[in-house]
């Protein structure tokens, strides 16, 4: 069986698979969710032989009544991914330019690739590291029916968009995909809702429920049943709707590990800087920086960070962790 060109064309999304004592690869919360007997005994309680809500209300719910939105304004699924795919798959058809940063999520342009529409990459400023919002405004003016991903903080990078960023964006007619799994860091809030506006947040970072995959968009009720249409039915189980609805009646939580992760991400920033470190500016969960250590140099050490073409990534651990990867520096 032969797959179709754009797809025979690509490689596969993968990850690098390597044990190391420390592992600082994948932009994961250091800290693990301490709810989990209380999460247990309530998905206990549910028949396991039925299929998990359709609609995914109870978790639809409690992050409206979290957020302020209503629950016609919001969509969860398994992972933000999910979302990002299904939001591809409603705007994005053969032809159609999607504009986004370069680096960014490599997930970006594959979905992009396989709905058959044309990558529109624009390179960032390492040197500020801030998304190139002018450049990305001026090729969206002249692009009819775009689309433009944007992703901030950025994954790799860790820089976030200029202010009312956002704002300009929409006022170029394009619709705006817009990634936050790392907002939380930056101590961003959610942008108001519009049409040609999706948002997408995460559970996976923060709330340290990767291992769960959960995630949710929010936009106006109108664009949510477009993206409805796309969506796979009962991509959300029960122990991670559970779980996640769990979470959201202990916010403290999230914001004590916010607080704790941001306080280490800036003072490895220091320690690198008084190293002579080259960092990029960073306001998400992990720093991406360029150095005379290599990728194998640190797993030799005992640290596994995550390679990338001219820079590394580490990710911002508990402090006996982060201690392991500055001493590898000195």
């Amino acid at each position: 069986m032969t797959a179709r060109a754009a797809v025979a064309a690509m490689t596969a999304y993968a990850l690098e698979l390597r044990e190391a004592e420390v592992k600082l690869n994948q932009n994961e919360s250091p800290f693990d969710f301490p709810l989990k007997a209380e999460a247990l005994a309530r998905v206990a309680e549910r028949a396991w032989n039925l299929y998990p809500d359709f609609e995914s209300l109870t978790l639809r719910n409690a992050l409206a009544k979290a957020y302020g939105f209503d629950a016609d304004e919001i969509l969860v699924g398994n992972g933000s991914n999910e979302l990002l795919a299904a939001a591809v798959g409603a705007f994005v058809g053969p032809g159609t330019p999607v504009v986004f940063a370069r680096p960014t999520f490599a997930l970006y342009e594959k979905l992009v690739t396989i709905a058959g529409g044309l990558p529109v990459p624009l390179d960032l400023d390492p040197a500020t590291g801030l998304l190139p919002l002018d450049a990305m405004v001026d090729t969206l003016t002249n692009l009819r029916g775009a689309v433009v991903i944007v992703c901030s903080p950025n994954n790799p990078t860790g820089g976030v968009l200029p202010e009312h960023g956002l704002e300009q964006l929409l006022a170029t007619g394009a619709t705006v995909l817009f990634d936050r799994a790392y907002g939380d860091f930056a101590l961003d809030t959610l942008p108001p809702l519009h049409d040609r506006l999706v948002t997408f947040s995460t559970f996976s970072k923060a709330w340290g429920l990767a291992a769960l995959r959960v995630g949710w968009l929010a936009s106006t009720a109108a664009t949510c049943r477009e993206i409805r249409k796309v969506k796979l039915p009962y991509s959300l189980n029960i122990v991670s709707e559970t779980t996640a609805a769990l979470a959201l009646e202990h916010r403290n939580l999230r914001d004590v590990n916010v607080a704790r992760i941001i306080a280490e991400r800036e003072r490895v920033l220091a320690a690198m800087r008084v190293l002579r470190i080259e960092v990029f500016p960073t306001r998400a969960n992990f720093i991406a920086f360029r150095s005379p250590i290599t990728f194998e140099d640190f797993l030799a050490r005992g640290v596994l960070v995550r390679k990338y073409a001219g820079f590394l990534r580490v990710s911002v651990g508990t402090r006996e962790e982060n201690d392991r990867f500055l001493e590898c520096l000195t």
